[in-house]
């Protein structure tokens, strides 16, 4: 992918004191991992196909912590503070906006630094000099400097470790980050892109934005963010008994992040029009945009029910009773590439799915016809298309044969992702028994 030759990337016979029979990968993300599907997914998967993964996320807690999922071990410590609570998220934000204004106005000007990068990389580096990992797995934008100072950390010591840049975002998309930011995290982006043996994206229109944003000719591997089937367990809950509703009753279903930018308002806002139709959302009851929404359609109460997560494990499982899978998203630049988990949830679900149109969630609903597009922010074609799907549900659930389902599912990216891994470790280490997807 960049200038680091292929064949000089590994070599499993270091002289570093650990056992050399599974090659080692090391996993950075800033975030508390256990709510990040993605990172999970790739460390359980590769658990299984033999390599021995570490994760180093953040912790949430004042002590750091360790957990597991399968083989892979999870170690949570001060990369960053963890912001769990919407409202302080926001107070936090708010007091980087007003230091950010004294500094402008009082200080000289400088170039903004990468946030937690310094205590990020002083907690990692001797976690990572003790692994001594083959492959250290920078999971989005956030994560590659501080991934990309590990490699470098190691090589001084003698150690070669591959780099591998999963692009969760395109960064110039990003609403949240300001510019000087943005254009930081685009410099070491382009730095670490031109070192990394894998640029992993997770859609082709994502890849039309990336190589010409990195500076590359190569696509990256695309590796979808596909829901895992092998690990899913029957859900201890069923969605209509929670809204205390019975199977004859119309349900519509969104799980996940809530914000304006979602479209779960221009749902609720044809909801009012279709009197027979009830919505459940699940997401976090104390999300601000949650509360919102119940006080502004505080008269559809009794038909907008407000769930909280289930293990996902169990979530398609819960999904299945609904009669239609939501993606109301607007129009923002990292919505128009991304085909995003939940899509793949409502699949495996069986799920006819509505989703605005945005450019490749619509396009893939057209190709498969496995539901109805609607204009976004559009609150009568909300409703047109709602109501196409109701009249025919099993026109639209049709398509969801074994093939199409195992096209949309993790073991078939995981197949991808281990692939390239062992391209780039130039190995073959041993499967071994699977271990189910709970983390302890």
């Amino acid at each position: 992918m960049g200038n680091t030759p292929e064949n000089s990337a590994l070599s499993l016979n270091s002289q570093d004191g650990k056992s050399s029979q599974s090659p080692r990968t090391l996993h950075i993300v800033l975030n508390s991992v256990v709510e990040d599907s993605r990172v999970l997914k790739c460390a359980w998967s590769l658990g299984n196909a033999g390599w021995d993964v570490l994760v180093i996320g953040a912790s949430s807690q004042p002590k750091d912590d360790q957990i597991s999922i399968g083989y892979a071990k999870i170690k949570r410590v001060g990369l960053k503070p963890v912001i769990t609570q919407d409202f302080l998220a926001k107070v936090l934000r708010r007091l980087r906006y007003y230091k950010r204004r004294a500094e402008a106005r009082f200080l000289p000007v400088r170039e903004p630094g990468i946030p937690n990068y310094g205590r990020a990389v002083k907690v990692a580096t001797p976690i990572a000099l003790d692994f001594k990992p083959h492959v250290i797995h920078a999971h989005d934008y956030t994560a590659l400097p501080i991934a990309g100072a590990l490699v470098e950390a190691l090589a001084a010591k003698g150690h070669t470790a591959a780099l591998v840049y999963d692009a969760h975002e395109y960064v110039p998309g990003v609403a949240h980050l300001n510019k000087p930011l943005a254009k930081l995290y685009t410099n070491q982006e382009k730095k670490f892109a031109q070192v990394s043996q894998a640029i992993l994206s997770v859609s082709d229109g994502m890849n039309e934005l990336l190589m010409p944003h990195l500076g590359i000719t190569k696509a990256p591997d695309i590796v979808a963010n596909d829901p895992l089937v092998e690990g899913q367990q029957p859900s201890k809950r069923n969605l209509r008994s929670d809204c205390g509703i019975d199977s004859g009753v119309p349900l519509l279903v969104y799980s996940g992040a809530v914000a304006p930018q979602r479209g779960i308002g221009d749902v609720l806002a044809a909801l009012r029009k279709m009197p027979d139709v009830h919505l459940a959302l699940i997401a976090n009851p104390t999300n601000a945009t949650v509360i919102h929404y119940k006080t502004e359609f505080a008269d559809l109460e009794g038909r907008f029910h407000v769930l909280p997560y289930v293990p996902n494990a169990e979530l398609v499982s819960y999904l299945s009773t609904a009669d239609i899978g939501l993606i109301p998203i607007h129009h923002k630049l990292n919505h128009e590439i991304s085909l995003i988990t939940k899509f793949g949830e409502y699949m495996q679900a069986r799920l006819p799915i509505v989703v605005s149109d945005v450019r490749t969630m619509g396009a893939e609903v057209r190709r498969l016809g496995n539901g109805e597009v609607f204009i976004a922010e559009n609150t009568d074609d909300v409703i047109r298309a709602v109501r196409a799907v109701l009249a025919n549900k099993s026109h639209y659930t049709a398509v969801y044969t074994p093939e199409i389902l195992s096209e949309r599912s993790w073991e078939r990216q995981a197949e991808h992702l281990i692939a390239i891994y062992n391209r780039i470790a130039s190995v073959s280490p041993d499967a071994r028994a699977h271990m189910p997807f709970i983390i302890n």
